[in-house]
């Protein structure tokens, strides 16, 4: 039973990456938007007597932000639009396979633009990586982004079949962000100083966010797609 479950987990999932990579244009967009706050921000804070290294963080997550939520919108719409919904909720059969496969899907197109915008950014506002603990820094976009792809399944399961639900979802989704966006930023900048003992309650919230809504949306996915 386990690996049929997991088995149809993944053939959703590799049918969404597949569409992703077929719809090169809209990636490509995402990641142009991306591209454009990255030279915004590092053109921004050359005008200003800051440290980078501790505005940095900031700048990265209303970055990342601002383009997950041009991501995040697409797991459920082309179905939606296309009429197969429907089909899709009768061929996975439990609906929290659906919301598994459309998570990590979003994830995974999360983390890879993470892998172009994060050294861009980088490299533009030209950070100090002296105090560098990279496998913290590592942990605190894996963690950032896994509760993004969650929240944002979540709600575009919720918004995808209502009118106006392409203005619904970002206003949904920011209000439920503010915790995780806050340890994202805190966490990041702990690991970029080198400062993570004062930081690692931010990082088992964090944890505990992203784990709460990932479970909770499982087992109540029925009840968000009725209607």
């Amino acid at each position: 039973m386990i690996p049929r479950f997991w088995n149809k987990v993944f053939l959703i999932y590799r049918k969404d990456l597949k569409d992703e990579i077929q719809t090169f244009g809209q990636l490509i967009g995402t990641l142009v938007f991306g591209v454009m706050l990255v030279f915004i921000f590092s053109y921004a804070l050359q005008l200003v007597n800051l440290e980078v290294s501790r505005v940095f963080p900031a700048a990265l997550w209303v970055s990342v932000y601002f383009s997950a939520s041009l991501i995040l919108q697409r797991a459920f719409s082309k179905e939606a639009e296309e009429g197969t919904l429907d089909a899709l909720l009768l061929a996975s059969g439990d609906r929290g396979i659906l919301f598994l496969a459309k998570f990590f899907c979003s994830l995974s197109i999360l983390l890879i633009f993470e892998i172009v915008v994060v050294p861009l950014m980088w490299a533009f506002m030209g950070v100090s990586g002296q105090n560098l603990q990279l496998g913290y820094f590592a942990m605190s976009l894996f963690l950032g982004s896994w509760g993004l792809a969650a929240i944002g399944t979540l709600l575009n399961g919720m918004t995808v079949q209502l009118p106006g639900s392409r203005l619904l979802f970002p206003l949904l989704l920011f209000p439920l962000l503010i915790p995780l966006l806050m340890g994202a930023i805190l966490t990041s900048q702990g690991a970029l100083l080198g400062e993570v003992q004062s930081v690692m309650g931010w990082f088992y919230l964090l944890l505990m966010f992203d784990l709460t809504f990932t479970v909770v949306p499982l087992l109540l996915f029925d009840y968000v797609l009725e209607g």
